[in-house]
């Protein structure tokens, strides 16, 4: 007699509107604290390097160790995720990221910062892995909600840690108490943490959907001996992480290059404010956006529309006088939000259910890879051809790509959702 197989459901769905919104504001916070840790370290970096003394090939290492450690990792982080569950997988990372947060205050010197970062940032990429499979698992109806939703919650992170960490530490820490400002984000962590554990539904792991059983001895077999085998058509993981790259790239490029194009240029006066709405557009449009991500998800149109607006925003930039740059840092900063909170929701809307993790792993780590060197790529061409504006060519290279790879996506009728417009 043929060994039944027990069928696997594609997803266990949160039914209740206010156990939704629980979970939904769960991984919002989750998203929150993966990013408030790494981004509470560069306000405080100048009183950690004198204190330290780190040379300043150490002080870049120390802020790039999160993205370098996200490049690295987030692929074999979705393998696991396969392996031994999403759910897990993020209360493994919150761990890892408190610990490693806690521990870089409990002994402050050199070796242990870049020790404690490194586990911290393990943590990172895999909860971040992570959570886009929760988002199919949990809401199979509202993954592009969802999805915006945590990316809400790295956005926010990102502004709220850079923008109070130095007035908190001044206020109730001491002028120099650096170390202190570990505790201050590394306790909310630890809260989370209990809350996850606490609080966020269970999720088995997802199995990987097995052959299907021979016949029956009646030659016909049930729908519970089988397991059903979706049919849609792979994805290109590649051209999903190169996408979502060019957009951090965009936004990385910028951060990164606008201070010394603006000194060699002599438009230094202009560098804080475009720095400032670069950064501050970002809050607003990810809000905005998820306001109508669940029938933007998947689409086309939003990443062709952001390629577009950097493609002459960042023409703009070169050709304009300098005055202008707040509002091509402003467009520049809200297309950049647009590709990040839709592109999250990209590997669970696309991927087959048992390898939303694998895909998820795959695009983050290309995501990052391309952000890392496009600002490097950047210094070599304006080294080589001792031309400030060189160091903007991957940003203009990438404004360019998010139209051809956006207009290439795969349509969601494909894969079995709401068919796309036009």
């Amino acid at each position: 007699m043929a060994r039944q197989t027990r069928a696997i459901p594609e997803h266990e769905p949160i039914t209740g509107a206010w156990r939704k919104v629980l979970v939904c504001v769960l991984l919002t916070l989750v998203g929150f604290n993966l990013r408030s840790v790494i981004l509470a370290v560069p306000p405080v970096l100048p009183l950690i390097q004198h204190d330290l003394g780190l040379s300043y090939a150490g002080t870049g290492l120390l802020t790039s160790l999160p993205v370098l450690v996200l490049g690295a990792t987030a692929w074999p982080s979705g393998l696991l995720t396969e392996r031994i569950g999403a759910r897990l997988c993020v209360s493994i990372g919150l761990a890892l990221l408190g610990a490693g947060t806690l521990l870089r205050a409990l002994w402050p010197a050199a070796l242990s910062l870049f020790l404690c970062t490194l586990l911290l940032s393990l943590g990172i990429a895999l909860a971040q892995t992570a959570v886009p499979v929760l988002a199919r698992r949990w809401f199979p109806a509202q993954i592009g909600l969802v999805a915006a939703l945590f990316g809400d919650g790295l956005i926010i992170g990102e502004a709220v840690a850079a923008g109070i960490t130095v007035p908190v530490m001044a206020q109730f820490l001491g002028r120099n108490a650096w170390s202190a400002t570990f505790v201050f984000w590394g306790l909310p962590v630890v809260a989370l943490l209990v809350l996850w554990l606490w609080l966020a539904p269970s999720a088995p792991v997802t199995m990987r959907a097995r052959p299907a059983p021979p016949e029956s001895a009646t030659g016909v077999a049930t729908a519970q001996e089988t397991v059903p085998q979706p049919k849609q058509p792979r994805v290109n993981a590649l051209h999903l992480g190169i996408l979502l790259g060019g957009g951090s790239l965009i936004y990385f490029g910028m951060n990164g290059w606008i201070p010394s194009y603006n000194q060699a240029l002599h438009y230094t006066a202009m560098t804080p404010l475009a720095l400032a709405t670069l950064n501050a557009a970002q809050l607003p449009v990810s809000i905005g956006i998820t306001l109508f991500a669940q029938r933007l998800a998947g689409r086309r149109l939003p990443f062709i529309i952001s390629g577009s607006i950097c493609t002459l925003s960042i023409a703009g930039w070169l050709l304009t006088p300098g005055s202008l740059e707040p509002l091509w840092a402003a467009l520049l900063g809200g297309s950049s939000a647009i590709v990040f909170t839709l592109g999250i929701a990209l590997p669970p809307l696309l991927a087959r259910p048992q390898e939303v993790g694998r895909l998820t792993g795959i695009t983050i780590s290309l995501t990052y890879a391309v952000a890392f060197v496009g600002p490097f790529v950047g210094g070599v061409l304006w080294d080589l051809l001792h031309l400030p504006a060189a160091a903007f060519v991957p940003v203009i290279i990438a404004s360019l790509l998010l139209i051809v790879l956006g207009a290439r996506l795969p349509a969601l009728s494909a894969f079995g959702l709401a068919p796309e417009p036009g």
